[in-house]
């Protein structure tokens, strides 16, 4: 919700008032590809039961071609009894429907199939993130349609996405959609985010230096060439697919591990700590043929994850880390595994539960008992700092990522990125703790630029002096790293542009102003990274990430070329026992005209 996001809302809403109207004969006529819908009931009916008047509850389904989100459908569609349910699939003949089917094409143009007790919507088109966000949309419109037609409503409506779809695309889509007033959220809201993960083949697509569009195994013929633009629509680029992988897990509030009978129960659980940490605030469904407890996985209850964005994403990450750390601290654990926030804002209720796995396979992470994150050094922590990173010195430090494309002529002696693999560092951190240390001390002065090789997982936001009134974002998972402008920051945005202008009873802005730092000049500007890794050296990777920080020197030059080149932020934080979060943003102007005021 950055400025930037924030003028391109303000650019549709002024269109859509008139596109609204005519969207269910426009918008549909204008579908293509094949995206299909079904309705079927369910027979359990207490996750499902509501009042009439409650919104129709949508989940998305994520997950790469192979990993068996089609095979999870089929345990819906297995289940015919009870509750409606609709869902959006891309190709209806890989369902494998057993019933009569009737095509015919209803008056709007959409073709629809009937058969007992199944109805579809089908649409030419493959992928509802890059530029299908209508036709999405158009189905849904039609599923509701079709629900009228026979006086009743959906209870549910499940969206598979395409093995290549982004789930925070068309999370992002929904959420502008909702606030353009887009018809199709009267009756209806996004409430659940579910990744189904390929268990025997995550570390090696974790492990990958290619792009999407070179695995034709994870996104099939038709999606060939698959590419993107970056968040701020300049820079053409084509999709890692450790970078989506990623994505799909720490989007998701529900996530399926799947295919587990074809890995060792070491790996099993293994897995199911590193998905953990990866995103500490979903729940792990481990389970064969996409076998899972409906009632927990498509559950009635809205999530956090379905409502968030891009900046919030970060803030979940930075809380849950921290306090991953506070627990850890608190249990004793001098690696500093979390075994997960007892208070986060998640809506879970199973903080005191005390189990890591329950009987149907589904894990909390709230466990203290000795687990393979323990054994194996499964860590996390977050970088703050206040001050700017040197540019040069800051892409010396990327270097030693073990990423792709990275140079150096010393390369060599630091581990080279192509033999890192996610398997070969588990194994590593999982040899004796003196074998480790006595290796490490071999190498101590050589190789410390290896440290770096045992973060798996590392996002959040950067400040560069070069790039002062933008925000960067930061994002590595194992071989792909990528920084790039993600907005400006809240300090160099008028009030105006602010969430709901800036009012102090927000709770979104309640959030942005406590990333300010009052007793300094530079509002919310700052280094904010969380780190996840296996066997961590927190303390090495720190001093690591200071020494790339501008000097005392340094920042004393830059902060007197700011105050001399450039005019001051817009807006300042101040504090007001008044307001609900004992803090205010006024515009800059105001607040010095409040203090030059000569007092009665």
């Amino acid at each position: 919700q950055r400025k930037t996001r924030f003028v391109e809302s303000e650019r549709r809403a002024a269109m859509f008032s008139s596109r609204a109207a005519i969207f269910s004969v426009t918008s549909v006529l204008r579908t293509r590809g094949r995206v299909a819908a079904h309705s079927m009931r369910f027979c359990t009916a207490r996750w499902f039961s509501s009042p009439a008047q409650e919104k129709v509850k949508i989940s998305l389904l994520s997950g790469f071609l192979g990993s068996g989100k089609t095979t999870l459908l089929k345990q819906l569609l297995e289940n015919k009894g009870g509750l409606r349910v609709g869902v959006v699939v891309n190709d209806v003949a890989q369902v494998n429907i057993d019933a009569k089917l009737v095509r015919e094409r209803s008056s709007s143009g959409i073709r629809t199939t009937s058969g007992e007790g199944v109805d579809f919507v089908e649409l030419e088109n493959g992928c509802a993130c890059c530029n299908a966000s209508d036709e999405l949309m158009a189905c849904i419109w039609q599923l509701q349609e079709m629900a009228k037609a026979r006086g009743n409503k959906f209870d549910r409506i499940v969206i598979e996405m395409s093995g290549v779809a982004e789930p925070k695309n068309i999370r992002r889509e929904f959420q502008e959609a909702l606030r353009e007033g887009h018809p199709i959220f009267q009756e209806t809201e996004l409430s659940t985010m579910i990744t189904v993960v390929d268990s025997p083949h995550f570390f090696d697509l974790y492990s990958a230096r290619n792009d999407i569009a070179d695995r034709e195994e994870l996104i099939g013929g038709e999606d060939r060439a698959v590419e993107r633009y970056d968040d701020m629509k300049s820079i053409e680029v084509e999709r890692k697919v450790v970078d989506l992988l990623v994505e799909q897990v720490e989007c998701a509030d529900k996530i399926v591990l799947n295919k587990t009978d074809r890995v060792d129960d070491k790996q099993r659980k293994l897995l199911g700590d590193i998905l953990h940490a990866l995103n500490p605030s979903a729940s792990v469904f481990h389970c064969e043929f996409g076998n899972v407890p409906l009632e927990e996985v498509f559950g009635s209850e809205s999530s956090a994850a379905a409502a968030a964005d891009d900046d919030e994403d970060i803030r979940r990450a930075v809380r849950l880390a921290q306090q991953t750390q506070a627990d850890a601290a608190a249990h004793g654990h001098g690696h500093g595994h979390a075994h997960a926030a007892h208070g986060h804002e998640h809506g879970h209720a199973h903080a005191e539960q005390g189990h890591a796995e329950h009987g149907h396979g589904h894990e909390h992470g709230h466990a203290h008992a000795t687990t393979a994150a323990d054994k194996y050094g499964i860590s996390t922590f977050v970088y703050s700092r206040r001050k700017p990173f040197h540019p040069k010195k800051l892409q010396t430090l990327i270097q030693y990522l073990p990423v792709k494309g990275t140079h150096r002529e010393s390369w060599i002696d630091h581990a080279a990125a192509d033999t890192w693999h996610l398997d070969k560092l588990v194994g590593r951190a999982g040899r004796a703790a003196e074998e480790e240390a006595q290796e490490g001390k071999e190498k101590e002065g050589k190789n410390e630029m290896r440290l770096l090789h045992a973060v798996i997982r590392s996002k959040g936001f950067v400040w560069l002096p070069s790039n002062h009134q933008s925000a960067l974002y930061w994002s590595h998972a194992g071989a792909h790293f990528v920084l790039h402008p993600l907005g400006q920051w809240w300090a160099a945005s008028p009030k105006e542009s602010w969430p709901e202008g800036g009012a102090e009873t927000s709770e979104e802005v309640g959030k942005i102003m406590a990333e300010f730092d009052l007793s300094g000049r530079w509002g919310d500007r700052r280094q904010e990274i969380v780190f996840i890794g296996i066997g961590m050296d927190q303390a090495g990777i720190e001093a690591l990430l200071d020494a790339a920080l501008l000097s005392d020197a340094e920042m004393s030059e830059f902060a007197s070329f700011v105050s001399t080149n450039q005019p001051p932020d817009p807006v300042a934080v101040i504090q007001d026992a008044a307001a609900p979060s004992g803090l205010k943003v006024e515009p800059l102007q105001s607040v010095l005209d409040a203090h030059a005021a000569p007092k009665p």
